[in-house]
């Protein structure tokens, strides 16, 4: 189980929460050689958790005014267009070793990274401003 810290917005923790179980469930499957629609499925999802959990992020980030928006953001963009094309890439192929490899490695190191600074520090920012309104 992947360890990254609680930040100031429960909504980013709730979020947060579902997608390390949504990668959980993908290395489970894989695990089991579960290698059908069920897959397909889980990535479409986590896909799709994490597009609606970036938009609302930005959409905070936005009417917080919050300077490192554009880099922030510009990571946001990157790591949807790799799911995307990690998804696309596994339907196509169905290599599990290498799907099981980017779910443990990339992914894991990434989101515990991510959540550990950018979103860390973007949480408390937009926390404090939400404070003062």
């Amino acid at each position: 189980m992947l360890e990254y810290p609680q930040v100031a917005l429960d909504f980013m923790n709730r979020d947060h929460t579902d997608f390390v179980a949504l990668r959980e469930q993908l290395l489970a499957l894989l695990s089991a050689q579960a290698h059908d629609a069920r897959v397909d499925n889980l990535l479409d999802e986590l896909l799709e958790h994490t597009r609606h959990h970036f938009a609302e992020e930005e959409r905070l980030m936005q009417e917080a005014r919050f300077p490192p928006y554009p880099m922030h953001k510009g990571e946001h963009d990157s790591v949807l267009a790799e799911i995307a094309a990690k998804t696309d890439g596994w339907k196509k192929t169905r290599d599990a070793a290498s799907l099981r490899d980017w779910l443990n490695h990339r992914m894991g190191d990434w989101f515990v990274g991510h959540v550990g600074s950018m979103d860390f520090v973007t949480a408390r920012f937009v926390a404090s401003q939400l404070q003062t309104q």
